[in-house]
């Protein structure tokens, strides 16, 4: 119900501040298992991924998150895993993959943290180990533009257009042991559509996908 109610006033928010647009909605899979991979350009981003995907999403919290009062309350009530160090820990590691193995939705920035100037960081790997160790899909999400509703440093909401440009699911085999190497290839061969879909003009003619308005 909590998350229903976030969803909600999440929509309402959107709508007021200049709305998302969405493109390859289409791409969207029905059900999970399922890891939702985004660029980070703000605070609002998670609130952004769930206004527009109809899955219910469990997101990775940095763990000093949990230590601010009210903060700590909507990220419990939400479901959010904690996130001891930059790299991720063993705990949270197993707390997502019990949630891909009933199915469920991960969602996670791997830069580590809100970019400073938008541009895309490096991705650390904590998702290729998830989806090699589950099998679960990754589904590549660019953010542009809230960065210029919720600026870094600002708390102060303003108008702005936010554009979601969905990528092509990606599968990775499910494996009983997981290397350095082989989740540096899976990271490598992520950063390389991600950064396509990123730099994408959203205007459907380079972008080759459906769009609609929220």
């Amino acid at each position: 119900m909590f998350y229903s109610i976030v969803k909600a006033l999440s929509f309402l928010l959107f709508k007021a501040t200049g709305g998302i647009r969405v493109y390859g909605a289409e791409r969207l899979p029905k059900k999970g298992p399922l890891i939702i991979v985004s660029n980070h350009q703000s605070l609002i981003d998670p609130f952004v991924l769930v206004t527009c995907i109809p899955m219910r999403i469990v997101f990775f919290a940095a763990a000093y998150l949990f230590k601010i009062p009210v903060v700590r309350q909507v990220l419990t009530w939400g479901g959010a895993i904690p996130v001891h160090g930059e790299k991720g820990d063993f705990g949270s590691f197993k707390k997502a993959l019990e949630v891909l193995q009933k199915g469920g939705v991960i969602g996670l920035f791997p830069e580590g943290g809100v970019s400073p100037d938008g541009n895309l960081r490096p991705f650390m790997q904590g998702w290729a180990y998830l989806a090699a160790k589950s099998g679960a899909q990754v589904l590549p999400v660019a953010i542009r533009g809230s960065r210029n509703v919720l600026p870094v440093g600002s708390f102060i909401l303003r108008r702005g257009r936010i554009t979601l440009n969905i990528g092509d699911v990606m599968t990775f085999s499910g494996q009983g042991k997981v290397s350095r190497e082989n989740m540096g290839e899976m990271n490598e061969k992520l950063d390389k559509e991600f950064r396509q879909l990123f730099n994408a003009q959203f205007n459907g003619r380079i972008f080759n996908g459906a769009s609609k308005s929220i």
